[in-house]
C-alpha cells in the first residue's frame, strides 16, 4: 500500500497541461524550462511574472547518455508549444515537459512552426546565392559544371534540424513514382555546406580551407581530374617527387619560366628533341 502522503508522485491524481515556453535560461544548465501553461498561469506577466513561474524539468530521448557529462540539451525554444504533465498532481508545482507540439503560428515562413525545409520550399538558395556558395558553372573560363542541388523534398520525407543562428542538417528520403531524391546536407550559416545527391555525387562549398594529415595519404581518381587555381599555387616538397605519366605532357606558360638545380641535372630521351 503506498502510504497517503507520495500519491502525488505515483500518478493517482496526474495533471495534464499544455503551456507556451517562455524561457530556456536553465540557470543550473539541466535543460530546464519555464513554461506558461494555460489554464493554470494567466498571460499577464504583472500578475505572474515570467520569473515567478517554476522550472520544468524535461523528458529527453533514450537514445542520449544521461549520465558522465553525455547528456544533450533540448533544443526547444521561447514560444514553443509543450506538452506534460505535473509531477506532483493537484499541488502543481513540479510540471515536467515531454514534448513539443507543432502549430500554426503568423511569425513562422508559411505560417507554420515546421520547417520550410521539410515542407517542399528549399530556403537555402537564395543564403547561398547571399554568401557566395552558389553552384560553380564557370572556372577561368571554362565549363565547370557544378551540379545544382537536386532538392525536390516531399513531406514528411524530409528530416531537418535547423538551429536558431541558421545551421541545418537535412537526412531527405524523398521519394515518388519517377524515382529517388535522397540526400544528406549540411549547411553552415556562413554558405559553407557539404550536400551527398541521390546519385551518390558529393557536392562541397567552403570559405579558407585547411587540410593536415599527421599520416600518409593517397587519392586514387578513376576518371578525368581538373584543377583550377584563380590565384598562386605554391608546391612545397621536403623529400623526392616521382612522376609517373603514361601518356604525353603538354606545358603551355603564358610568362617565362625559371629552372634552378643545386645538383645535377640529367634528360634522358628515346626520341628526338625540337629547341625553337
Amino acid at each position: 500500500m503506498i502510504p497517503s502522503r507520495y500519491l502525488d508522485f505515483y500518478g493517482d491524481e496526474t495533471r495534464w497541461f499544455v503551456g507556451r515556453i517562455v524561457s530556456v535560461q536553465d540557470p543550473m544548465q539541466l535543460g530546464r524550462v519555464k513554461v506558461r501553461i494555460l489554464g493554470v498561469h494567466t498571460e499577464d506577466i504583472i500578475d505572474i511574472p515570467d520569473e515567478g513561474l517554476p522550472w520544468a524539468q524535461t523528458v529527453l530521448p533514450m537514445t542520449e547518455g544521461g549520465t558522465k557529462g553525455l547528456g544533450i540539451h533540448t533544443g526547444i525554444q521561447v514560444g514553443a508549444r509543450v506538452f506534460g504533465f505535473f509531477l506532483d498532481g493537484a499541488n502543481s508545482q513540479l510540471p515536467l515537459v515531454v514534448g513539443s507540439i507543432p502549430k500554426l503560428e503568423d511569425e513562422s515562413p508559411g505560417g507554420r512552426s515546421t520547417n520550410q525545409l521539410t515542407r517542399g520550399t528549399n530556403t537555402l538558395v537564395e543564403r547561398k546565392k547571399t554568401a557566395g556558395t552558389h553552384p560553380t558553372k564557370i572556372a577561368d573560363g571554362k565549363p565547370f559544371d557544378e551540379p545544382d542541388s537536386p532538392y525536390n523534398a516531399i513531406y514528411p520525407l524530409n528530416q531537418v534540424h535547423e538551429t536558431q543562428r541558421g545551421h541545418v542538417i537535412e537526412i531527405d528520403d524523398s521519394h515518388d513514382s519517377d524515382g529517388g531524391y535522397e540526400r544528406i546536407h549540411i549547411y553552415h550559416k556562413s554558405g559553407t555546406f557539404l550536400e551527398m545527391h541521390p546519385n551518390g555525387d558529393v557536392v562541397t562549398h567552403h570559405k579558407n580551407g585547411f587540410r593536415t594529415v599527421t599520416g600518409n595519404d593517397k587519392l586514387y581518381v578513376t576518371g578525368n581530374m581538373e584543377i583550377t587555381v584563380d590565384g598562386n599555387l605554391n608546391l612545397t616538397v621536403k623529400g623526392n617527387v616521382t612522376e609517373n605519366v603514361k601518356g604525353s605532357v603538354s606545358e603551355t606558360y603564358g610568362s617565362g619560366q625559371t629552372t634552378s638545380v643545386t645538383g645535377d641535372q640529367t634528360t634522358t630521351t628515346s626520341g628526338k628533341i625540337f629547341l625553337n
